[in-house]
């Protein structure tokens, strides 16, 4: 296995890719970069609007009890108006592994309707490091069932969520 800081998803349009890849003005050149899909909290260059990239960020950790569900819609319509006006994405977390891969395989099945085993499939094929968390993993078969439209009054996006705060409170971490 080759650890790489960046990989090509669809060709030209969607790269997924670590926090390096996300700081590196070769990588971001060398690609043709023009926006970036931040899964953490780690500063990055393009926070700065000069950098001339546009930024999307959503500030999660990488545990199972995040949610990356509801933020799977607002990042799949920032990656396809990104892609449909010529534009390249790079979506990455601090290693590349989890969170980014989740995102990237949420994008797949929402822009391609793939379910969630084949969509984690394709991202392993081109990135075979990736490592999506029990939490993420679950979060992207219920995206394929609230028809990629998570919402607080969605049956299956309100039930997993109430289940979820309950555990959270039973833990202390609520």
């Amino acid at each position: 296995m080759v650890w790489r800081n960046i990989d090509v998803i669809i060709p030209d349009k969607l790269y997924l890719g670590n926090i390096n890849a996300a700081c590196s003005t070769r990588s971001i050149t060398e690609h043709r970069i023009t926006h970036i899909v931040s899964v953490c909290t780690d500063p990055i260059p393009a926070d700065n609007p000069a950098s001339g990239l546009t930024h999307m960020r959503i500030a999660i950790e990488d545990v199972d009890y995040a949610d990356l569900l509801i933020h799977l819609p607002s990042a799949c319509r920032f990656i396809h108006q990104a892609v449909s006006s010529g534009g390249v994405v790079l979506v990455h977390c601090y290693q590349g592994l989890s969170r980014s891969a989740a995102l990237v395989a949420g994008y797949l099945m929402w822009s391609k309707k793939l379910g969630a085993t084949d969509a984690i499939n394709a991202v392993r094929q081109v990135r075979d490091q990736i490592w999506i968390n029990p939490g993420f993993q679950e979060q992207l078969v219920l995206f394929e069932l609230c028809r990629y439209e998570p919402s607080p009054t969605n049956g299956f996006y309100a039930g997993w969520r109430a289940k979820l705060d309950r555990k959270l409170k039973e833990a202390g971490l609520n």
